[in-house]
């Protein structure tokens, strides 16, 4: 039902966010418009419980820009990061990383991807890929006692056309709820990476592409069981397991996400005029994909039953028969600094 405007439509309105943060790090507003759905496929999504997504309905009542609902926000939870929409109209703000950086991110994933669902998404994704690699989240939720003695002092700053924050203190505290495991360096941005390519997979799927609604599905099963294998790892305390799952993953996942990435699958599936072997190319990265989740749940089981974990997943071969994925396999690893001499073919 919508709110009564006859109170500040506002404050109305982030006390509800406030209340729906305490136990969720999603909430979009009742009044949004498919605001269920959206809500269902973003807690799908986002599952970085650091970072903190609220959606409100585009209402012209509001006395508050979304970088002050921002600030709002930040003062009155403890998430790290905070991705605020209005209408389809994103800002975000996080203490994390340098002033700007956050809503610099947003407004560039607003501009480029097709509706708000991809466009949280990608910020989502960029602000992770953008966070430290010494990093360690908070737990969130919101504070619900007094702050003694100088806890968290998170002011916001109005100025030059924006809402900015400086962090002057924050405090060191267990949560109201859990939160997942920092997952290791050479993982968490490629996870990141699939999260925001399911949203676009899903996209293409709204127009009647059924293996891009199958592929995305199928994308946020690998990103939810990669995040929960580490965080069953680290809560088991196996740290040379999670140290070889971090290897091991990383490189399939790297390989992964190339062949899945929008300048190949992606485009396939949308444009498969273009492309020469269409059908052989989606059935080689479907098979790869399929062969890599069913691998996932079977370490999560053996993690369970604390048994070594096995890795028999290898796209190599699915790198090797395409030319254009041993190309950005190449510049891949050139950029990471592990590239030998470049071979003739280069």
């Amino acid at each position: 039902m919508p709110h009564d405007l006859g109170l500040n439509a506002t404050d109305v309105y982030l006390d509800d966010a406030v209340d729906g943060l305490a136990s969720s790090n999603v909430y979009v507003s009742s009044d949004v418009s498919g605001g269920t759905q959206l809500q269902q496929e973003l807690d799908q999504q986002v599952t970085d419980e650091s970072i903190a997504v609220v959606v409100f309905p585009d209402n012209e009542a509001f006395d508050m820009t979304g970088r002050e609902m921002v600030a709002s926000l930040a003062g009155r939870t403890d998430y790290d990061t905070i991705i605020v929409a209005i209408g389809d109209d994103l800002s975000a703000g996080s203490h994390v990383l340098s002033t700007g950086e956050a809503m610099r991110i947003a407004n560039e994933a607003e501009s480029a991807a097709p509706d708000l669902d991809t466009a949280i998404v990608q910020t989502v994704e960029g602000v992770i890929a953008a966070y430290p690699p010494d990093y360690e989240p908070s737990a969130g939720g919101v504070d619900g006692g007094l702050i003694v003695g100088g806890a968290l002092g998170l002011v916001a700053l109005v100025a030059a056309g924006g809402a900015l924050w400086a962090v002057l203190r924050r405090r060191g505290r267990g949560g109201t709820r859990g939160h997942h495991a920092p997952l290791p360096d050479t993982v968490r941005p490629l996870v990141g990476r699939l999260r925001a390519l399911s949203g676009e997979y899903a996209a293409a799927g709204a127009s009647g592409n059924r293996d891009a609604t199958d592929v995305a599905s199928e994308i946020v099963t690998v990103a939810n069981n990669t995040t929960e294998l580490f965080d069953r790892l680290d809560r088991k305390g196996d740290e040379g397991q999670r140290a070889t799952a971090a290897v091991e993953y990383g490189e399939t996942l790297r390989k992964l996400t190339a062949a899945l990435d929008r300048d190949y699958l992606l485009d396939i599936l949308q444009h498969p005029d273009l492309w020469d072997d269409p059908v052989d190319r989606v059935r080689e990265v479907r098979t790869a994909l399929t062969s890599f989740s069913t691998e996932l749940i079977e370490n999560i089981k053996q993690v369970n039953a604390r048994r070594g974990l096995h890795f028999q997943v290898s796209l190599d071969g699915l790198i090797g028969r395409r030319k254009e994925l041993q190309e950005w396999d190449r510049a891949f690893e050139r950029a990471d600094g592990e590239a030998g001499p470049p071979s003739r073919d280069d």
